[in-house]
């Protein structure tokens, strides 16, 4: 079996915490079914010393990262990659996020000679490409990564635009298909449409929910009776939780913070649809994992959201527009209930079924070992 070390730009705290989305660990694991795989995080700021050691069944590796200490973090990535190589021999290493933990995985590859692959998964927009000296660590990435992935369609056409000199393909990000769904507790109001909007609230605008707010408001105004679930947690949740107070649809919006993986799915079986407001999106992984569960979606059109939602699976609208978003919401509210949930679920599970998602990435690691 092949022997993978995947180098990721953020992961897990080491208390083992499951948070939704975390999806280096859930594809890790899936992977692990196909090859030896490892993963490690040179970007730790809590531990204050190399260490590794199983954490819900995957070995990690961590190293200590402090911003002010350039050189010390970069001693500590070389120190670590020493041992990993000495004790897991890498056939690969698969990078995540080029501008990230990408650029290093290739200095160390190049350095043990180990081939490098990348996984994009930041916009554009977000991870600053655009702009020097972004653009020319993702160009030195690319440039000699041995195979970029992109987790859409939009993200691989948008960077063949902007590198035209290298070659991107799409690997969407893999997605458990829950064989079961709790349903011992309530999430749902009775009496009213249940809709979801899943999301880190560590920015005030990315993820649109002050528009999304908004069109609460005209909502209620207007007499509709409709309850909006934000699950997820973060700095601005407070700011958020104010502005519904201001606006006055705090009763129709429920805040239920961080949720693990669980809770997020019996949550999303209970809603009548999912929305994404977002200002970009390089995939959108809580519109896949609602639409796993057979839910349509309403989604701005944010990059990823375009290349997989269509015409049976949901509604797009234009992104930062309060009019759109919320006649695609009234839209969705009088149709929900002709989508076939069981066509949603399959077209979905053809698409993102992590194992699926798995068994390509051996192909491609396979090819770039052979190559070596």
């Amino acid at each position: 079996m092949l022997n993978v070390l995947m180098m990721v730009s953020w992961y897990l705290p080491k208390d083992g915490v499951d948070h939704a989305g975390n999806f280096h660990y859930e594809q890790a694991m899936s992977l692990s079914k196909y090859c030896n795989i490892m993963i490690y995080y040179p970007y730790d700021r809590q531990v204050k010393q190399i260490g590794h050691g199983t954490e819900q069944g995957m070995e990690v590796w961590r190293s200590p990262y402090k911003l002010q200490n350039k050189v010390r973090n970069r001693l500590y990535m070389f120190q670590a990659m020493r041992q990993i190589v000495k004790s897991f021999h890498p056939d690969i290493i698969h990078a995540q996020v080029a501008t990230e933990v990408g650029r290093f995985a290739i200095i160390l590859g190049k350095i043990f000679r180990i081939p490098v692959m990348v996984t994009e998964h930041s916009t554009i927009e977000a991870s600053g490409v655009l702009q020097f000296p972004l653009h020319q660590y993702a160009d030195f990435v690319y440039g000699h990564s041995r195979y970029n992935a992109c987790v859409s369609e939009d993200l691989t056409k948008k960077l063949s635009a902007v590198f035209p000199k290298y070659r991107f393909h799409t690997v969407y990000n893999g997605i458990i298909v829950p064989k079961t769904v709790d349903t011992s507790v309530r999430y749902r109001q009775e009496g009213c449409v249940n809709f979801a909007l899943v999301a880190s609230l560590y920015d005030r605008e990315i993820k649109g929910i002050p528009t999304l707010l908004q069109v609460m408001h005209r909502m209620k105004r207007e007499g509709l009776q409709a309850r909006l679930h934000i699950v997820g947690d973060g700095v601005f949740r407070q700011e958020f939780e104010q502005m519904a107070v201001q606006l006055d649809v705090r009763e129709e919006c429920i805040f239920h913070g961080k949720a693990e993986k669980k809770k997020l799915y019996a949550i999303l079986n209970q809603m009548d649809f999912l929305v994404s407001a977002s200002k970009f999106e390089s995939f959108g992984c809580t519109i896949a994992e609602a639409m796993i569960l057979g839910k349509p979606v309403v989604c701005t059109k944010s990059g990823g959201p375009e290349s997989f939602v269509s015409g049976h699976t949901g509604i797009l609208v234009e992104k930062e527009d309060v009019d759109a978003l919320y006649s695609g919401i009234r839209e969705m509210i009088s149709h929900f209930r002709e989508y076939r949930s069981d066509a949603i679920k399959a077209y979905a599970a053809r698409k993102f079924d992590i194992d699926g998602i798995s068994r390509e990435y051996l192909e491609i690691y396979r090819s770039i070992v052979e190559k070596k």
